[in-house]
């Protein structure tokens, strides 16, 4: 029983270590990339417009980091692979303990839609953020709000998406907690 509540634990634990860690390491390697009072672009569940870009990075240049942005979202480029990859060990190897009830498909499928997302989400800002940065205004009118969209809505999806990723490892640890068939070996 120890075995196995120590296989749930590492499970658990995997995903969340990758991506704390991650984002952490991220924000040393980067620098300071935030604007205090004000939640950034990659974690507004309800979306952004092109204003509040505009905004939010004309912020940072007061604050002398909008440097540090671009390198953020370049390593951030990286990142949700690592993240992505460690949930997916997590979800396969608690779903093949519990002799597989769900086709490989179904077990990734939200944690390769969140990648994908994320993957838009920090393309199409960095694109934007090297007009802007080039742009001589410093606001609104260096950026595409269709683009500013596409972005927005990927940050939802996205967010959307590591939720149900987190609450599926969730499910099926405590299925294989209550499973007695479960394979802990």
């Amino acid at each position: 029983m120890a075995r196995l509540y120590l296989t749930v634990l590492v499970l658990f634990l995997l995903p969340a270590v990758v991506f704390k860690g991650g984002a952490r390491l991220m924000s040393m390697v980067s620098g300071p990339h935030t604007v205090a009072g004000q939640k950034p672009l990659n974690q507004r569940w309800l979306g952004y417009n092109a204003e509040a870009v505009a905004g939010y990075w004309k912020a940072l240049g007061e604050a002398g980091r909008l440097a540090a942005e671009p390198r953020f979202l370049e390593l951030d480029l990286v990142f949700p692979t690592l993240y992505g990859t460690a949930f997916a060990v997590s979800l396969l190897t608690a779903s093949a303990k519990l002799g597989c009830p769900l086709h490989v498909a179904w077990v990734i499928a939200p944690v390769v839609v969140t990648v994908i997302a994320d993957w838009v989400e920090n393309l199409v800002q960095l694109d934007q953020l090297r007009d802007y940065i080039k742009s001589d205004k410093k606001d609104v009118t260096a950026l595409d709000p269709k683009w500013i969209r596409l972005a927005s809505t990927a940050t939802s999806v996205k967010l959307i998406f590591f939720v149900i990723s987190s609450l599926a490892l969730i499910v099926l640890l405590y299925m294989l907690l209550r499973s007695p068939g479960a394979v802990v070996a």
